[in-house]
């Protein structure tokens, strides 16, 4: 390969990069802010319990009326500068932004007041959506807001060891601790809260991904490939099958496609040959050209 078209080829790479990063850091942002936000207007003010090292500085906060951005601070800070060298470059310089920008934002946001919601269930599902949004953003970017996900990511690197138990077990050890700050009753929001967190993390990082996986069995294969390729835009697999009853072969054509290009298909499918037999079925995550890039 010659200089110039190594050049270029370095090149391409670097603005795709350039791109992809962009793309995190927006995310990375906003994710970062309705953490910040769910913080300041939907747990301070009810004094719910929390984990890891956000718990700790609700715990500060309820106690002495410091703000819990100086022990998120300090804390990632600390964590970080500990692990630097066992976690990847790209993990450690997103999460270290995360933790600047936290710095930065949490203090503004605690600076207006909020609207009080009267119902503490309410409250508590509505700062577990907000939080959850912001941390599956956050998890989606390859990023994190600090805390137990550093320190379980270094110990993995460093010992070898899954260390989800021992999160699971320093985090109630943290609720636990809350019951010098707060009630019985919080505590159990602060937990409840939690439960909606996990579950809309999962939600997120899930969701922005979804496919439709379409397969058809139809005697015009020719004709739903080139509806697929000319309509939708998109590719298709040929795979050779052969019935089970009548053992005559045959071609089917599988897809991905978004859901609203799945119901396009069916119809025209449906419209060319009412005799077709198709499966349809969900997927998580679609990693490829035409998709999602790989990371690195």
């Amino acid at each position: 390969m010659s200089m110039d078209k190594r050049l270029k080829t370095g090149g391409l790479a670097l603005r795709a990069a350039c791109r992809r990063e962009l793309g995190t850091f927006l995310n990375v942002t906003v994710g970062t802010l309705l953490i910040c936000l769910c913080i300041a207007a939907l747990i301070e003010p009810y004094q719910f319990a929390s984990t890891g090292v956000t718990g700790v500085g609700l715990i500060t906060n309820y106690l002495w009326g410091i703000s819990p951005v100086w022990v998120l601070t300090g804390g990632n800070a600390l964590l970080l500068a500990w692990g630097w060298k066992a976690l990847s470059p790209r993990f450690a310089l997103w999460t270290l932004y995360n933790t600047l920008l936290t710095s930065l934002a949490l203090p503004l946001f605690e600076m207006f007041r909020y609207p009080l919601i009267s119902n503490t269930i309410l409250a508590a599902l509505f700062g577990g959506v907000v939080g959850g949004l912001g941390m599956g953003i956050l998890f989606r970017e390859g990023a994190s807001s600090g805390g137990m996900d550093v320190a379980a990511a270094v110990a993995k690197k460093r010992w070898g060891v899954d260390v989800g138990s021992a999160s699971f077990f320093v985090n109630v050890g943290i609720l636990v601790l809350s019951f010098v700050a707060v009630d019985f009753e919080r505590i159990l929001m602060g937990a409840f809260s939690l439960y909606v967190e996990s579950v809309v993390i999962d939600w997120v990082i899930k969701s922005f991904d979804r496919r439709t996986q379409v397969m058809v069995i139809s005697g015009k294969p020719d004709e739903i490939v080139r509806f697929i390729m000319d309509s939708l835009e998109r590719t298709a697999t040929l795979v050779a099958a052969k019935g089970a009853y009548r053992r005559a072969p045959m071609e089917m054509v599988m897809v991905i496609l978004t859901r609203r290009q799945a119901v396009e298909l069916k119809r025209f499918v449906r419209s060319i040959d009412p005799a077709a037999f198709l499966i349809l079925s969900d997927v998580s995550e679609v990693v490829g050209e035409g998709f999602k890039k790989w990371e690195a």
